[in-house]
């Protein structure tokens, strides 16, 4: 069987009478069952008519010329002088039969191309990013971009500088956004090899740093912080078309002379396909650093700073998203805080280091310290806004890790080489409140329509409904799975060595490596709960830094048992005297008030009128 494209006989005519350009078709000759299997292939040339067609057709075949047949598509269309050249194009599959209703003596094989709709790569941020819980997916989609930079920069022995500017000037073009990083930059080869969709590292070749046989796992360290986090090969173009409409890629690898630059854009999808032109196709532009004379489009004039910064890069990679969809730009102009802490709260152990942001203790010099993520937005007529994520210090994470009195350590190995740490931390509840943090973008404790403002409202239970894990991966939170709780801490149905609500002040998170799937946007894991709950799944104890293969239900118990013995501040009122009104206070808030004459603290009983010593730390 001839390949497509083959070369094969010839046929055209120096008469004008023809049309249509040089083709390949595929004859399939199926007038006798005893005729050849195979397809042979017809190079049909520039200005060939319907009767030259049919004369080669018979001399390719070896047919008399005043033999009787038709030549059909496949769908059964007979060809003739009148729709040869528009049903005849390049690449077409054509049977020769006794009639055109005749029945196929033996079967044929018709080549097809089914190459993806543009829409697939366009449309697919919209499909992939999706709201829970009442947030915007949108940072999600920004931390698809810092994803690649953290990769990109991994080898970096300094700074590792990663950037997102918000160009909403207006004087300066139409809307932009830019991530751009100080990494190690890509050939003209690699920046090939992204363009393509759900072209993993995995499996592309030539000069990209690995295929799937060749990709070295990196060494477990602490967390998985190992800013393996970028290789599906397809998050990055879904979450720049989820932003806007036109994505265009700038990179100089480290120790070349030349910047490469390719544009994507829907724009220019659609015009290809009016044009019938190969979609999937395009130029690369290589050129000298800090060159923008191909920038013409006054909307993209924002274009000539970036590019004039390049002089002082050895590499980098700067992707710009232009066609910003209104309600992003509006997001991110009135939500700035919000998105940011949200980054903030994704990478804070990439930021902090494994230990996290400790406020009250100094920080140590290690190589998290020089990863820096930096948030700028510029408006015309205001000063810019800019924000280093290090310096957010209200993220969820920085939250737990500074109103946690104690900690649990632990890991869970489960079948394969799937490894998890995770930590419990408690908080515990002082004098007339709870401790655990709630969220003050997202909080949990809704007021109720009718409620007011004025009236005291009991405390509720500290986590609340919350579960008690957030999980990451590779050191990146995922932020829409989360895990409840295990067996060996989840509160015991009877009673246990602490009280009931003890269970309720901590929280939790797990770190997995890549031995976990999620899904390509990193919204969700795939397997990790039901991996970790499964029989054979090994839970043990961390105490300095070591494991104990000790019973992890015991040690937990103890272990929350002697946090609330140390912690728990909670002062109980007993000797009940009756029902008082208290003028001294708003109206609202004069009463019922209950009268008390002891409490309890610590363990011991405080009588009204007593003189109780206090000691100021």
């Amino acid at each position: 069987m001839a390949a497509a494209g083959a070369s094969g006989p010839s046929v055209g005519t120096e008469e004008d009478g023809g049309g249509g350009g040089p083709r390949m078709v595929y004859l399939f000759d199926r007038r006798e069952k005893e005729s050849e299997l195979g397809e042979r292939a017809l190079q049909v040339a520039e200005h060939t008519d319907y009767a030259a067609f049919r004369a080669s057709v018979c001399q390719t075949l070896g047919i008399s010329p005043e033999e009787k047949f038709v030549i059909t598509t496949t769908s059964r269309k007979e060809i003739t002088c009148d729709n040869f050249d528009e049903t005849v194009k390049d690449g077409v599959t054509l049977y020769l039969l006794q009639s055109v209703n005749q029945l196929l003596l033996t079967a044929t094989k018709e080549r097809i191309d089914f190459l993806p709709h543009y829409d697939t790569l366009v449309k697919s941020g919209m499909y992939e990013y999706y709201a829970s819980e009442g947030q915007n997916p949108l940072p999600f989609a920004l931390a698809e971009l810092i994803d690649n930079s953290l990769s990109a920069t991994s080898r970096n022995v300094g700074i590792r500088r990663i950037q997102i500017k918000l160009l909403f000037d207006e004087t300066q073009g139409k809307p932009a956004v830019a991530v751009i990083d100080n990494g190690r930059g890509m050939t003209s080869k690699q920046l090939n090899n992204w363009a393509v969709y759900r072209l993993s590292k995995f499996t592309r070749q030539g000069d990209f740093e690995s295929d799937h046989s060749g990709y070295v796992r990196p060494v477990p360290v602490p967390r998985s912080l190992n800013s393996d986090i970028s290789y599906f090969g397809v998050g990055g173009k879904q979450a720049v078309f989820f932003v806007g409409q036109s994505a265009r890629m700038i990179s100089k690898p480290a120790e070349s002379q030349d910047v490469h630059e390719l544009v994507l854009s829907k724009e220019d999808f659609e015009k290809k396909e009016k044009n019938k032109e190969a979609i999937y196709s395009g130029y690369i532009r290589n050129r000298k650093p800090s060159d923008s004379v191909h920038i013409t489009n006054d909307d993209e004039r924002f274009l000539h700073n970036l590019i004039i910064e390049e002089k002082e890069k050895d590499s980098f990679t700067a992707v710009v998203i232009t066609g910003v969809q209104p309600e992003h730009i509006q997001y991110l102009k009135n939500y700035f805080h919000l998105w940011t802490r949200q980054l903030a709260h994704i990478y804070h152990y990439y930021i902090h280091g494994p230990k996290g942001n400790e406020i009250r203790t100094s920080k140590e010099v290690g190589p998290f310290n020089n990863i820096d993520i930096e948030i700028s937005m510029f408006e015309k007529g205001k000063a810019p806004k800019i924000v280093n994520l290090r310096e957010i210090q209200d993220d969820m994470q920085t939250l737990y890790i500074n109103t946690a009195s104690d900690s649990f350590e632990f890991k869970a190995h489960v079948e394969g080489d799937g490894v998890v740490e995770g930590i419990i931390r408690f908080h515990p509840f002082l004098y007339d409140r709870e401790t655990y943090p709630d969220d003050p973008c997202f909080p949990s404790k809704l007021k109720d329509e009718e409620d007011d403002d004025d009236c005291f409202m009991l405390e509720k239970a500290a986590r609340g409904k919350r579960p008690i894990f957030e999980c990451f991966w590779n050191g990146r939170l995922i932020p829409y799975t989360s895990v409840e709780d295990f067996d060996w801490c989840t509160p015991p149905k009877k009673r246990g060595l602490a009280p009931i609500e003890c269970y309720n002040r901590i929280s939790g998170a797990l770190f997995t490596n890549d031995k976990f799937q999620v899904s390509t946007n990193k919204l969700t894991f795939m397997d990790l709960e039901l991996k970790l709950k499964d029989k054979n799944t090994l839970f043990t104890r961390i105490l300095n830094g070591q494991e104990q293969r000790m019973k992890i239900d015991r040690e937990f118990a103890l272990w929350l048992k002697d946090c609330h013995e140390k912690y728990d501040k909670q002062i109980k009122f007993t000797l009940f005297k009756g029902i008082i009104t208290r003028p001294d206070l708003p109206s609202k808030k004069q009463g019922p008030w209950a009268t008390y004459s002891a409490i309890e603290w610590d363990g011991k009983i405080y009588k009204a009128g007593q003189l109780v010593g206090l000691t100021y730390i």
